[in-house]
C-alpha cells in the first residue's frame, strides 16, 4: 500500500485525540498543528508528533490505527519523524518514551538507563498511563531513518 505522510489538518484532530485516549498515549499539551499523519487510500492510518524541548527532540504520541497495524505504517511514521527532527536540527538528540521497546529498537533506537533529560524520567513515572516498569526511555542511535 502506498502511504503519504503530511502535516495534520485541523479536521484530523478529533480522530487523533480519540486514538490518543484509546491507546493511552501522551496527551500532554497536544495541539493539532504539532502532528503529522499518514494516509493510505485517503484513510488516516497513523499519526505522531515531534516536541522540541530546546536541547533535545521527543517523538511522542505515535499511534497506528488498530486495523492497520503490522503493515509497516508505524515504522514509516517513526522514520519520517526522526528525519523531520534531523531536518530541523541534526545536532539535537532524539528521544522517545515508549511501552513498545522492541518495535522502537527495530527502528534504530536504543534503550537508555541513565544520562537522559530529567523530563523524560518524570514523564515515564508520572505522565505515562502504564506501570513505569513497562516504560522505556529510548534514544535514536541511527538505523533505518
Amino acid at each position: 500500500m502506498d502511504i503519504e505522510i503530511s502535516k495534520a489538518r485541523k479536521e484530523d484532530f478529533p480522530y487523533i485525540r480519540e486514538k490518543i485516549k484509546k491507546y493511552l498515549l501522551d496527551s500532554t499539551g497536544i495541539d493539532w498543528a504539532q502532528f503529522f499523519v499518514a494516509r493510505t487510500e485517503d484513510k488516516l492510518v497513523s499519526f505522531g508528533r515531534i516536541i522540541d524541548h530546546g536541547d533535545f527532540f521527543e517523538i511522542a504520541s505515535l499511534g497506528v490505527d488498530y486495523y492497520h497495524r503490522k503493515k509497516g505504517f508505524g515504522r514509516r511514521m517513526l522514520d519520517f519523524l526522526v528525519q523531520e527532527a534531523a531536518r530541523r536540527d541534526g545536532q539535537k538528540p532524539v528521544y522517545g518514551v515508549t511501552h513498545v521497546e522492541r518495535f522502537v529498537a527495530g527502528c534504530g533506537f536504543v534503550r537508555v538507563e541513565n544520562n537522559y533529560p530529567a523530563y523524560l524520567d518524570y514523564k515515564r513515572k508520572h505522565i505515562c498511563r502504564l506501570d513505569e516498569s513497562r516504560i522505556s526511555v529510548m534514544k535514536w542511535a541511527g538505523g533505518s531513518a
